[in-house]
């Protein structure tokens, strides 16, 4: 195959998680008639570079997060997410890892959970705008279930627009759509998991290429077949390091 025909292949793919994007922000608004709030606060440290020589086509991934809820009182989740890459042409690359789960719901004993994850990642600029796209699809197994894997299918897409031209600010605004492809005996059922959508100010200093930060406000809609749905109204604090 060569890299054209990959490069096609991976744009008509994103075109396509486009699509599911829409779909799932469409049943979205369908969920937010009777839900129940929450707040909390939300931190992510996310960082990534090149395995070997500076031209090297390999990539690593890390991401870690701590997530607190009831008014960020409470232990909720954290994420321990490891990640091997290829790049590919024109700013697309392919991912693979492992993720480490540990929850602390609001009713109920703290599980573990594991995830094996495969990903496309893409990004662009159009115009003053930069454009990223992520689609991820997940094997989940949690602790003490038999063994019974729940596949989710997430697609994000994010959106970036310097605040002045020469300066080290902008806006950032992303949304990502969780779909579950089947159902399991832990819980999880077919169709819309939840939706996150973000709006906030980014932080990119040209002292330091290979740092950014970002805070604003993330709604989370999480969707029960069997009970009210809730919505999570939450501060985000997100640090980037890509080497």
């Amino acid at each position: 195959m060569t890299p054209k025909v990959r490069i096609a292949m991976m744009k008509a793919f994103s075109i396509l998680s486009a699509a599911l994007l829409c779909m799932g922000l469409a049943r979205t608004l369908d969920l937010q008639a009777e839900t129940e709030p929450n707040n909390g606060l939300w931190m992510m440290k996310a960082s990534q570079g090149v395995l070997g020589s500076k031209d090297s086509p390999y990539r690593w991934w890390l991401d870690a997060h701590l997530r607190y809820s009831d008014d960020a009182n409470d232990f909720e989740q954290s994420i321990f997410r490891p990640g091997l890459g290829y790049a590919l042409p024109k700013h697309h690359a392919l991912w693979a890892g492992y993720g480490w789960i540990a929850n602390s719901p609001e009713m109920g004993d703290t599980f573990h959970e594991h995830r094996f994850w495969q990903q496309h990642s893409w990004k662009t600029k159009v115009g003053s705008f930069g454009l990223a796209s992520r689609s991820r699809l997940e094997q989940r197994f949690r602790e003490g279930s038999q063994d019974d894997a729940g596949w989710r299918f997430r697609q994000f897409i994010k959106l970036t627009r310097p605040i002045l031209d020469d300066g080290p600010f902008y806006w950032s605004l992303w949304d990502e759509v969780f779909l579950n492809l089947n159902d399991t005996n832990w819980g999880a059922e077919s169709g819309l998991d939840r939706n996150r959508i973000f709006a906030g100010i980014g932080w990119q200093p040209k002292s330091i290429p290979y740092l950014k930060a970002e805070v604003g406000y993330l709604n989370q809609l999480i969707d029960r077949p069997t009970g009210i749905n809730r919505m999570d109204h939450l501060l985000s604090l997100n640090v980037f390091l890509n080497f």
